[in-house]
């Protein structure tokens, strides 16, 4: 969607639904049913102004049902993008998986195969990039893809039946949170 020969000496990869744009419990589709996750916007300003290469990673199977088209999650990302920067962060990239199972496709989450194609096109170490996600289904594809793990706690946690067995590395409460924990572990990727 982007310039791929944009650059960072880091990256973090985070999860749409429940990081960036808040959790509805259905698809967001236009940007009507847009609204931005708590933190999002200044947590995206924070990694940004510290050098992280910010790659948007998200299961969009709304497409699948047909409730979504390719065209219109363009442009809703335009959307999400262009917001973004006006408040400071820069999003290099959003990889969506279209597909609703049974399809069978090696990147809807939780496989990895979409972090392990931006770790391919951006040339970044997937060992000491973190990974940031809402669902147990977001941090079984990063520990699946060898990244870090940021659980952000919210809707899509509660829908997961036993939230203490998530398998995450850190836990945060919005995007600020998580922010936080990359600057302290120093999140070089």
């Amino acid at each position: 969607m982007l310039n791929s020969e944009r650059r960072a000496e880091k990256y973090v990869l985070l999860d749409r639904d429940g990081v960036i744009n808040a959790e509805r419990g259905d698809y967001t589709t236009t940007i009507d049913e847009w609204e931005w996750a708590t933190g999002a916007l200044k947590g995206l300003r924070i990694l940004t102004e510290h050098g992280y290469g910010i790659i948007v990673v998200t299961n969009q199977s709304c497409i699948a049902k047909g409730r979504q088209t390719e065209e219109g999650l363009a442009v809703l990302n335009r959307y999400m993008i262009d917001t973004a920067r006006s408040h400071g962060g820069d999003i290099f990239r959003v990889y969506h998986c279209p597909h609703y199972p049974p399809e069978e496709c090696d990147c809807r989450k939780p496989k990895p195969g979409m972090i392990i194609e931006a770790a391919r096109d951006f040339d970044f170490d997937l060992s000491s990039t973190f990974f940031v996600g809402d669902t147990a289904r977001d941090m079984e594809a990063g520990n699946r893809a060898g990244t870090r793990t940021i659980l952000i706690e919210g809707l899509g946690t509660l829908r997961d039946s036993n939230l203490a067995a998530i398998p995450a590395e850190f836990r945060a409460g919005d995007l600020v949170e998580a922010a936080a924990i990359l600057l302290a572990e120093g999140g070089i990727g």
